[in-house]
């Protein structure tokens, strides 16, 4: 059976989209930073993401930050 995917707490994503915003904007295309923008606006309203946002998200974060 496979796991059942657990989101991160909301402050993990969080500390990922500040980190992004502060490091990479330069560096993103305008869909990722739309993107970004959007999970931002999202996590400011105490908003859950779903599985899929939030593997984006991670590979953004993963791809640009040090």
């Amino acid at each position: 059976m496979s796991k059942i995917w657990t989101p991160q707490p909301i402050e993990v994503y969080r500390s990922w989209v500040d980190a992004i915003t502060s490091e990479a904007s330069d560096k993103l295309n305008n869909w990722e930073t739309n993107f970004v923008n959007d999970m931002d606006e999202r996590l400011s309203l105490l908003r859950q993401l779903t599985e899929g946002q939030a593997d984006k998200l991670e590979s953004i974060y993963a791809k640009y930050t040090s």
